[in-house]
């Protein structure tokens, strides 16, 4: 009874005890403008009480318990895997071939199964099935198996004993059918190999693990270097040895294998065989530009072609009608430039290296009014002349002036901008909640700029020469071209543009000698949230200037123009907060609002 009793007083205490923590951390908001935060747009009145929240939990986390002992020690033994994992792909080798026997899986092994090639060489220890069967009634059916004997024959009943041991499983079947038919008419004879021998293998030289191994009878030297770890980093790929007895050597080349997935002339082996791995002498460095960068074993006489071969090939951005060769003579390395015409007669040597030069082949759009608008390729050579000359050139009605050229690493570099200036100025009124605190009309103006920059999307916009004139001219205007760029050239527009806190924004018809007062004035004038010493021109190519059209920096000379297609843009009075300069952190963001209210404008025109 008192276990209840106890138990319903301590549940009163923690509900009472987590309302009081609730309370208090809204009393450690103390000095905060409850109206101001109400006032913020929703979406951004969310992201402040948010960063409230983390800001508080950070302060009060050392008093939430210590850390598990368990948790530790589960994130330490992440770490060591990840240690691990990081040292084994420090010390994996550049070789080709060297890391395919180490992920070779179990199921690479043969199993003791008579399914395989009629190649198989039929040995002692193999036992091998007989079905007799015939359309007579003077033969009889049956089945029974042999077994291949030391001196390397197998008993047939009735027949006696024939020599198959060295042959190939084809030749085998031959030869026992051949008896078969010859000593009894109508008898057909259906000859399975139901198992197979293990065979003992001799691995020496340049390897993991050197040995004696016990395979099954239908390996090859592929599975036997597989088993004794693979050649070591001194070990050759392309001058391996297998000794027969009362045979001649095999050399055996793995490359053809390995690179090609030929296994025509990978020997399959027979017990007592000496398998021995020299040591490589010839290594090459295939770097940027090959399909496989990789070093590889290369032989005396082979040449950059061969090495192009082993290699895959160069990839499609590599230029192909020359390579760079960088190879060590005298204690220094030297470079040399080979043209595509000498590649099959210049010889490589040991720590030669060889680089293609880079081509960098990409994708930019042209839109508008171009003769030819669409996609084309280019290469890391071609210019902004370049793709207006592939596209056809101008139409009559385009107004290059106002051409814009879009690029992606441009819009990500605008995007950190904007959301770093949007995060500090979130951080500032969530840390500082005193000092907004009857900010009046300058926080309503916040809320409004925090909303502004929230939603802002940058395009990425890049200012850019389109006269032609002047890009034959003047080389440092006829700027290289990325992948991905995207070009617009819109038609010859006439009216001027006018956006943010005027009475009725919208387009004006242009004339010559109008003044940017005037055009606002034609716009309903300015409204009483307007800034006139922020006021943005944006000029059809792009550049954006500040003009100031109030107080006594208007009497100052002043360098811009109002062209036919500018944007004429009038932000919000911001104000002044104590602790933040909101004039550093803001006009470059309405700056690109501007230009990305006239780079939108242009292309919808």
């Amino acid at each position: 009874m008192k276990q209840k009793y106890y138990s319903k007083y301590f549940l009163i205490f923690a509900c009472t005890f987590g309302v009081f923590l609730n309370s208090q951390s809204l009393n450690d908001l103390d000095g905060l403008d409850m109206n101001f935060i109400e006032s913020l747009p929703d979406e951004v009145r969310e992201d402040v009480m948010k960063e409230m929240q983390g800001s508080m939990a950070d302060e009060t986390s050392q008093f939430q318990g210590r850390p598990s002992t368990k948790l530790s020690k589960l994130e330490t033994i992440k770490n060591w895997e990840e240690f691990q994992k990081k040292q084994n792909l420090e010390t994996q080798s550049e070789r080709y071939g060297i890391r395919i026997f180490n992920t070779m899986q179990s199921s690479f092994m043969p199993l003791n199964e008579p399914n395989f090639g009629s190649n198989y060489i039929v040995d002692y220890g193999d036992v091998i099935t007989l079905q007799l069967y015939g359309a007579t009634n003077n033969v009889r059916n049956s089945s029974y198996s042999v077994e291949v004997q030391r001196d390397g024959t197998v008993a047939l009943e009735d027949i006696g004993r024939v020599l198959i041991a060295g042959l190939n499983f084809e030749q085998a079947i031959n030869i026992i059918q051949s008896k078969y038919k010859t000593s009894f008419i109508g008898l057909d004879v259906a000859v399975t190999l139901s198992q197979i021998r293990d065979i003992n293998i001799l691995v020496t030289g340049n390897v993991e693990f050197p040995g004696i191994y016990t395979l099954s009878g239908n390996s090859n030297i592929l599975q036997a270097l597989n088993a004794a770890g693979g050649a070591n980093e001194n070990g050759t790929l392309r001058s391996i040895t297998i000794k027969r007895k009362n045979s001649p050597d095999i050399e055996v080349d793995l490359y053809k294998a390995l690179i090609f997935g030929e296994l025509d002339n990978i020997p399959f082996l027979m017990s007592g065989d000496s398998i021995h791995v020299e040591p490589v002498k010839n290594l090459v460095r295939a770097g940027y530009g090959f399909n496989n960068t990789y070093v590889f074993e290369m032989l005396d006489g082979e040449t950059i072609e061969d090495l192009i071969y082993y290699a895959g090939g160069l990839k499609i951005e590599a230029k192909n009608n020359s390579l760079k060769l960088v190879r060590f003579e005298d204690n220094i390395f030297k470079a040399y430039d080979i043209k595509s015409e000498l590649f099959a007669d210049t010889n490589i040597n040991n720590l030669d290296s060889i680089y293609a030069y880079k081509e960098e082949i990409g994708v930019v759009t042209i839109t508008g009014n171009v003769k030819h608008p669409g996609k084309y390729s280019i290469s890391s050579s071609d210019r902004l002349l370049d793709i207006i000359n592939r596209s056809g050139g101008y139409t009559n009605s385009a107004y290059p002036f106002a051409a814009s050229l879009y690029r992606k690493s441009n819009q990500e570099l605008e995007t950190i901008f904007v959301e770093k200036a949007y995060r500090n100025l979130i951080t500032f009124i969530a840390t500082n909640p005193g000092t907004l605190s009857g900010s009046g009309s300058s926080g309503e103006a916040l809320g409004y700029v925090l909303s502004e920059i929230r939603d802002h999307k940058p395009i990425g916009r890049v200012i850019a020469e389109f006269d032609i004139d002047n890009l034959e001219e003047n080389i440092q205007n006829n700027i290289y071209l990325n992948d991905s760029d995207t070009i617009h050239v819109p038609s010859y527009d006439s009216n001027i543009y006018i956006f943010g806190e005027v009475g009725n924004p919208g387009s004006i018809l242009f004339k010559d000698n109008t003044t940017i007062e005037e055009y606002i004035e034609k716009s309903g004038g300015l409204t009483r949230f307007s800034s006139a010493d922020s006021i943005f021109v944006v000029s059809p190519n792009g550049e954006t200037r500040k003009v100031y059209v109030n107080g006594f920096k208007k009497f100052i000379a002043q360098d811009y123009e109002i062209y036919p297609g500018s944007v004429i843009y009038v932000p919000r009075h911001i104000g002044k907060i104590e602790g933040i300069n909101f004039y550093a952190t803001v006009a470059p963001i309405f700056s690109s609002l501007a230009l990305s209210i006239a780079s939108l404008n242009s292309i919808n025109n």
